[in-house]
């Protein structure tokens, strides 16, 4: 150890009520047959990307994070050095020689684009794109695999805008379009396109517009920086996003630049776009909501008008990606030449389920059941014989199998075929038995609306049990039967989880997610009571033993349940949640935050909702016990969010912990960290839940009033600025190591051995069940302005730990 002022709890460095893990260290003594470090270790693999010659690239977890593997054809595996920081995704070129890797140094969101040779035998990774306050991810390499076209955001740039960029392996760079939250689906080389081709600049689709971007430098015969491209572009903030096809012809610097013809396809806006050219760029198959409730496969035409044609849908299921299959012929590109057939994914209540799909006619054939719950990736041989399939489920972490296509097919929906599928690479627990696996829960919310999650229960005798409230992150995603170690040390310790998905989830169509835009905000709130008041009424849980825990989204979901429904929650842990909208909107990345108005809500336009939606204004009816987690680096979320957290949870005298982990960002990742929260988080909650003490019985089952953005709903929260200054002053502060610390609300003092005991303010009393809006109004709110967290940690016999300090509101 080198902090000289701290108090030590295993390997923990615990600072005041701040546990700031060290860089490096053991995960814990946890034990040999504990299951929890065994669930925990497993490592799970995804992002799989298959090259051309049958190896296969994709990402496994390890004791520093996500790393790079190769399995050759021969199934040999091997680890690739890719630099510092924790891989996300790898992308093939198309000779097959080198690799794109997206790689988060940290942990963080500067995301870099790297290149390495696949044989590891060129000098080691090449930076093309990102760091240095740019954000860059890997989108297709150019069909002569020397330029490699990413999407790059930069924080210099304070409206948010990403670029696409096609930049060299020699460096040189090429701005080819930008916009709102920029993705690129797909690039048609139109050089190599094997014909005139579609889209020659000012002569684009219907509504081309013309512009000119800035000159190149070093351009000539065969440069891929002075070609024609074709681009499918996804473009727009969260829940409005558009399709945008984009054709750019690079020319040499003495001819003035680029020209550009860029249009939209038709079919409005949307909250799921993917897609990938055929026909050599004249067509564009979507996964996409575009005029539907639910996300379909659809064929658009490009350059000629026409009308769309929907190749896969269902009404109670989303179509969540595919891929297309060539055909079987010794020649690559004569086999991937306008595939006859694709594989289509459907995410049906959060399971998945595959069917094989005939472009031309739309026929579909089930294929067997997968042998997990959710693939999560899917890739194919370019025979179109083998699929390549990343596979999760709630008893087995990330795994790839393959999908033989060839096999005869049953009559009727198939079951698993255990035949059909081959186990690539698995990491999966040596004992499975001991694993629960969820069944699904409907409930009806406050208003009607039907909710849906996954109810664990551990081997328990029957009646209500101690439970966990588990919330996703997203809101856009959805809580599906995957593997979460966390849940299985819960349930092996007594305590049942729910994870619902709360209006504003994935995977009930477009209505159910945009149920929360902006105002609306409040129903996704009331759903959380809901959900508490269904488990209780159905005797599922124990009402005097519910937690609620959640990350991200789900963190600060977690935050506002805890102060809008104090009387339902025992203890809450809030990992990377938003406690502030206001300060979220000033210190996340700029692009996040220019893709999020949608969602929230806009900071210049709508600062008194923003502040009516954020649990600091609240803090004062935070009744539960709080633990907090954050990663240092992450600059999603960023850490002051946590710090304006744990210093109103802590002022207003509720036992509030933080848990602090360098070198993470907006996941944790590393095995030591993740072994930590684990343990750390299932201690915190099992001493509150399963403890034999308890307060007198609450009643949850009257529906409260459902929550609102009315005028007066939105200064209910109490005055800006009532966060009193000499409250915050010195918060968590330790001098050298006396064993005293000065803190608002009384002195702590040190119990070595148990760390710090507060002799603390009384606990506030139990807030009555009643209209949400008088709740509020009784109660001083917290003012996220009257915060600054500058954060202090250093080393020595100086003062180590947080600082705070107020600003005169």
């Amino acid at each position: 150890m080198t902090l000289q002022s701290d108090v030590t709890l295993g390997s923990d460095t615990v600072l005041g009520n701040v546990i700031r893990l060290p860089r490096s260290g053991r995960a814990g003594r946890l034990g040999e047959s504990d299951l929890g470090r065994e669930w925990v270790a497993a490592e799970g693999v995804r992002a799989p990307a298959l090259a051309s010659d049958g190896r296969l690239a994709y990402v496994a977890d390890g004791p520093a994070g996500p790393a790079l593997w190769i399995r050759d054809a021969d199934g040999r595996r091997r680890r690739v050095d890719t630099g510092p920081g924790h891989v996300r995704a790898a992308l093939w070129s198309p000779a097959g020689d080198l690799i794109a890797v997206h790689v988060a140094p940290g942990g963080g969101e500067l995301t870099e684009v790297r290149v390495v040779a696949a044989d590891g035998d060129d000098g080691g990774p090449r930076s093309l794109a990102g760091g240095d306050g740019r954000a860059a991810v890997p989108a297709r390499w150019t069909a002569d695999g020397l330029a490699l076209v990413v999407t790059e955001s930069d924080r210099a740039d304070r409206a948010g805008r990403t670029a696409a960029v096609l930049v060299g392996l020699d460096g040189r760079r090429a701005r080819l379009a930008e916009g709102v939250a920029l993705q690129v689906c797909d690039l048609v080389d139109l050089d190599h396109a094997g014909s005139a081709g579609p889209g020659v600049p000012g002569a684009g689709g219907p509504g081309a517009q013309d512009t000119i971007s800035g000159g190149l430098a070093g351009v000539g015969g065969g440069d891929p920086l002075a070609g024609a491209y074709r681009l499918l572009l996804r473009e727009g903030p969260r829940g409005v996003r558009r399709a945008i096809v984009v054709d750019v012809r690079l020319t040499p610097p003495a001819g003035g630049g680029a020209a550009h013809s860029s249009w939209e396809l038709p079919g409005g806006t949307a909250t799921v776009l993917t897609g990938r050219f055929t026909a050599g760029g004249r067509r564009v198959l979507l996964v996409s909501d575009l005029g539907r409730q639910r996300a379909a496969l659809l064929d658009v035409p490009v350059d000629t008008p026409g009308s769309t044609v929907v190749i896969a849908e269902r009404p109670d299921a989303d179509v969540e990606r595919f891929v297309l299959l060539g055909r079987p012929d010794p020649d690559p590109e004569r086999a991937a030449a306008d595939p006859e057939r694709a594989v289509v994914v459907w995410n049906v209540a959060g399971r998945s389920e595959l069917t094989l799909v005939d472009l031309s006619g739309g026929r579909c054939r089930p294929l067997p059941a997968p042998p997990r719950d959710v693939v999560t990736a899917l890739q194919a041989r370019p025979d179109g014989q083998e699929l390549i399939l990343a596979l999760e489920g709630a008893a087995a972490p990330g795994e790839l199998w393959t999908c033989d296509l060839t096999a005869p097919a049953g009559a009727g929906r198939p079951a698993l075929d255990p035949a059909r599928y081959r186990c690539l690479v698995s990491h999966a627990p040596t004992r499975p038995a001991a694993l629960v696996r969820p069944v699904p829960h409907t409930l009806t919310a406050h208003d009607g609306q039907e909710l849906a999650g996954w109810w664990y229960r551990p081997p328990a005798p029957p009646g209500p049990l101690p439970t966990l409230v588990y919330l996703h992150g997203g809101p856009e995603a959805q809580e599906r039967p995957t593997f979460n170690p966390l849940f299985h040390a819960l349930l092996a310790r007594g305590i049942a989880v729910f994870a619902p998905n709360v209006r504003g989830s994935t995977g009930y169509g477009r209505a159910f997610e945009e149920a929360d835009h902006t105002h609306r905000r409040f129903d996704g709130i009331e759903d959380v009571a809901s959900c508490v008041r269904d488990l209780v009424d159905t005797g599922l849980a124990d009402p005097e033993r519910i937690g609620i825990a959640g990350r991200s989204y789900g963190g600060y979901l977690t935050l506002a349940a805890l102060v809008h429904f104090p009387q339902l929650f025992r203890v809450g842990v809030d990992v990377c949640g938003m406690v502030d909208l206001e300060s979220f909107y000033q210190h996340t990345e700029p692009w996040i935050a220019a893709s999020a108005v949608t969602k929230y809500g806009d900071p210049v336009t709508q600062p008194a909702l923003l502040r009516a939606l954020s649990p600091l204004h609240r803090m004062s009816a935070l009744a539960a016990p709080l633990l907090v987690v954050h990663g240092e680096n992450d600059t999603n979320v960023p850490v002051i969010e946590a710090e304006q957290t744990v210093a109103a949870a802590t002022a207003r005298g509720v036992d509030c912990r933080y848990l602090l982990f360098p070198g993470e960002g907006h996941e944790v990742v590393e095995l030591a960290n993740r072994v930590r929260f684990v343990r750390t988080a299932v201690d915190w909650l099992a001493a509150h839940l399963l403890a034999a003490r308890l307060p007198q019985p609450r009643s949850v089952s009257p529906a409260p009033p459902a929550l609102s953005a009315s005028p007066a709903g939105l200064g209910s929260g109490g005055p800006a600025g009532s966060f009193e200054q000499d409250e915050l002053a010195h918060l968590v502060v330790l001098g050298p190591a006396d064993g005293r610390e000065a803190q608002a609300g009384g002195d702590r003092e040190r119990h070595p051995g148990v760390g710090w005991q507060g002799h603390q303010r009384p606990a506030h009393p139990r807030f009555a069940e009643g209209p949400v809006q008088q709740q509020a109004a009784a109660l001083d709110g917290v003012a996220a302005s009257g915060v600054s967290g500058e954060r202090r940690l250093a080393e020595g016999d100086a003062a180590v730990g947080v600082r705070w300090a107020t600003e005169a509101g």
